[in-house]
């Protein structure tokens, strides 16, 4: 089988007003690329940028947002508007120097860890526990010519 050597840079910001978001980003299942507590401001972008040997194939990329509880988001009294809240949003994915752009929305699901909670197809922002996953195939290149 054979296999390719890719460069990931992947955009995140983290919006919170108390607690920083704790997030990881793991690889095809095995392999944990950084689990961290988010250290820059409230809504600013930073990059996390790794190379990783695939095989030709399926893979998935899968960020996740892990230390949500109840206490991170308040709401007015009658519960109709949320004043403050901690979410990861996704900005960006770029593999070998290609943003993925409207792909990273469109190819995309979010599943929270609670089961009760639906399935999310084209969302960017981890508003609960939960991972966000992007499929894609190797060779990298023949899969983004079919799917742009």
């Amino acid at each position: 089988m054979s296999t390719e050597k890719v460069h990931f840079k992947i955009g995140l910001s983290g919006h919170y007003w108390d607690k920083q978001p704790e997030y990881s980003i793991l690889f095809n299942e095995a392999r944990v690329i950084e689990k961290t507590i988010i250290s820059t401001a409230s809504d600013e972008v930073f990059y996390v940028e790794f190379d990783q040997e695939i095989e030709e194939g399926p893979c998935v990329l899968k960020i996740r947002l892990e230390n949500k509880d109840w206490h991170d988001t308040i709401q007015n009294e009658d519960k109709t508007e949320i004043l403050k809240d901690m979410l990861l949003h996704i900005d960006s994915v770029e593999i070998d120097e290609i943003q993925l752009g409207h792909l990273i929305f469109a190819k995309s699901q979010f599943i929270g860890d609670d089961a009760e909670r639906p399935t999310l197809d084209k969302c960017l922002d981890l508003g609960w526990n939960g991972t966000w996953q992007l499929q894609f195939e190797s060779p990298f290149y023949i899969w983004l010519l079919e799917n742009i």
